[in-house]
Order: structure tokens, then C-alpha cells, then sequence
């Protein structure tokens, strides 16, 4: 009798410790997805920002030296605002389909990222 007790006590705490181990096996595989999906989220990140400091650099080349040296020295709003129109275009252009659609699906607001890596970029030129 005690014996057939301790068969299914067992059976019973081995049923559960398979249960235990397959609930933890799928909480490990959703906590490493998770890791590989925010890691996949920097990296997209980082090349946008990249890619906003490269565009800032070229519009800084191309535009904003020939407007200041028109406007003794200074860019008004409205030249400020089409630069900022500039950074967001040509930024994007140099952004891959498959980048642009993972930050999105991520809700990655990538005018903002692009916009306020522009603005860190241009301040830390200006810097002295």
C-alpha cells in the first residue's frame, strides 16, 4: 500500500517537474526573443542615427555654409525649417526598406529619431 502511495507521489512530482521545465523553457525562449528583438531595435537605431549625422554633415557641405554667407552669417526660421525638411528627406533615402519597416513595427517614431539626432549632432559641432 505504501508503495503504491510513493508511485503516484512520484508520478505526481514528476508530471509536475516536466510541467515546471517546459513553463520555464518557453519563459527563457520569450525573455531571449525579447532580448534579440531590443538588440535588433539598437541596432536599427544606431543606423539611423548614423545616417542623420552623415546627412547633417552634407547638408552642412552643400547648403547651410552658402545660405549663412548670405545672410551674414545666420539662417532664418524659414531656412531652418526647410533644412530640417532636407535632414528628415535625405536621411530616409539612406535608410533600407526592411530598417524603416522594423522600427515601425517596433513603434519607433523615426522622424523624431532622425530629428533629434540632427539636433544633438549640429549642437555637438557647434560646441566649442
Amino acid at each position: 500500500m505504501e508503495q503504491a502511495i510513493m508511485e503516484t507521489v512520484l508520478q505526481v512530482v514528476a508530471t509536475l517537474l516536466i510541467t515546471l521545465i517546459g513553463v520555464l523553457g518557453t519563459w527563457l525562449t520569450a525573455q531571449i526573443a525579447k532580448n534579440k528583438q531590443l538588440a535588433g531595435v539598437a541596432a536599427a537605431t544606431d543606423q539611423v542615427i548614423l545616417a542623420a549625422q552623415t546627412t547633417v554633415g552634407e547638408l552642412q557641405q552643400t547648403i547651410v555654409d552658402k545660405l549663412k554667407a548670405n545672410g551674414g552669417g545666420k539662417l532664418s526660421d524659414e531656412q531652418i525649417a526647410v533644412l530640417g525638411k532636407a535632414l528628415l528627406d535625405k536621411t530616409m533615402e539612406k535608410l533600407s526598406l526592411p530598417t524603416i519597416q522594423f522600427l515601425k513595427s517596433a513603434s519607433v517614431d523615426i522622424n523624431a529619431l532622425i530629428t533629434g539626432a540632427g539636433e544633438a549632432w549640429i549642437a555637438k559641432i557647434k560646441a566649442p
